[in-house]
This record gives C-alpha cells, structure tokens and sequence, in this order.
C-alpha cells in the first residue's frame, strides 16, 4: 500500500475550518478542566505552543497509567529543556512515541519509542496527544512559514486543539499509517 506522504498536511487542513479560533491570551485563563470542554484553532508563538503543551502534558502525569502519548518536537534537540518534564510524562503514559529529526541521541526514557521525521512532512509540525480510557486530549500544529522568517522573528504556529476523542483518534490514525511499523494502529474511541 502506498501512502501519501503529506497525508498529514491534508488532513490538517479540512480539519482546520472545524474549529473556532481562539487568540493566544485564551492561555492565560485556561485551566485543564476548561481543556476537556472547549476546542479551538489558533496562531500561537512558541510560548503559548509550550504552555498548551504543558497543560496537556500536565494531565498525563496526574492521570498515570491512563494514556499514552504522543508528541513532536520536530528536532530531539528541542527536547534538552523539556527533559526533566519528559522523565516524569514517560513514567505516567502507558506508552511515549517521540517524533522527529534526530539531530542528537534521544534521552533514554522509559517506555518510548523514538520516530525519524527526516525528510517527511513531519519535520514542520509541533504536537502533543494524550489516547486512553477517558482520556483524550490533542494539539496539531504546523510551523508557519519557517523559511520566510525575518531575523529575530518568533517561530510561529497555527493548529487546533481538542479534547474530542474522535478527532484524536483520526490523528493518531494518521501517523500509524505513514509509520505503521513504529505506531500500532490506534483503539476506536467507543472501545476503551
């Protein structure tokens, strides 16, 4: 079977129109309850990709056992500051799949597999997933522009976020098919 490689991109965009948008200050008030109640496209700076990040992240660690995860950092050497959170995510999640270009050795976290993004559409998205039982919670996002970025310009990123289970569950359906052999085909959301 062949894949199209950009499968992602092209699901990314007929997802987008889906959601309504939301501005980066959202962030300031969002809690993890509003998280599982509220879905959203935006254009988000890196801190505000990290701070969606972390709440998502955040709800793993206080659900151990529950999910598994799912995240890119487009370059294992964005993972350096994150590592000390990553320990603690990896311990919770019934299982961590950590995509992209590995640019430096993968830390050596438990249960975790490491995906190359090299060369594929992958390389210009930033996202976060938790998938378990009760538990669904996904951050899709594409770097915009990257080549085109004056100096001293922010790294940028439009996505969605959702909490929907459905939604989750066709991202992560995505990525099983363009790595089949790394990423297990995903449990429908009516049987966990």
């Amino acid at each position: 079977m062949t894949v199209n490689k950009d499968i992602l991109g092209n699901f990314f965009g007929k997802l987008m129109p889906l959601f309504p948008p939301r501005s980066e200050a959202f962030l300031k008030v969002a809690t993890e309850e509003d998280l599982k109640h509220v879905n959203f496209r935006y254009i988000f700076t890196v801190q505000g990709m990290i701070e969606i990040s972390h709440l998502i992240e955040d709800a793993i660690v206080h659900s151990p056992g529950v999910a598994e995860t799912h995240v890119s950092f487009q370059y294992f050497s964005r993972i350096k500051d994150q590592q000390e959170r990553y320990v603690r995510v990896a311990h919770a999640a019934n299982g961590m799949w950590l995509y992209g270009v590995p640019d430096v050795p993968l830390p050596d976290f438990e249960r975790t597999v490491a995906v190359d993004t090299t060369g594929t559409p992958l390389e210009h998205y930033w996202f976060v997933i938790g998938y378990g039982p009760g538990f669904a919670m996904c951050l899709l996002a594409e770097e915009q522009n990257p080549a085109e970025r004056l100096p001293g310009e922010p790294r940028m990123y439009e996505g969605f976020y959702t909490f929907d289970p459905n939604f989750t569950y066709k991202v992560l359906t995505v990525l099983h098919l363009l790595f089949p052999e790394q990423v297990g085909e995903p449990t429908l959301p009516e049987l966990l």
